[in-house]
């Protein structure tokens, strides 16, 4: 299994995005861009994670799945 970001879901700010700090590999990431509504997005490298699902339980917006 893997995760998938929920986008509609996600508040994408990099400052109160708990996923980022709990991926020991460092695989959860804030992008800036500005074409996303709010500046920018989080984003998973999918090369660095092992699929332990740690960001989706810690994220505050229940917006990263396991599929």
């Amino acid at each position: 299994m893997s995760p998938v970001i929920l986008k509609e879901k996600c508040p994408a700010q990099a400052n109160i995005c708990k996923a980022i700090i709990a991926c020991l590999n460092h695989a959860v990431s804030y992008v800036e861009d500005d074409d996303e509504p709010l500046g920018g997005r989080i984003e998973i490298d999918h090369a660095k994670c092992t699929g332990c699902g740690t960001c989706a339980k810690e994220c505050c917006g229940m917006a990263i799945i396991m599929e």
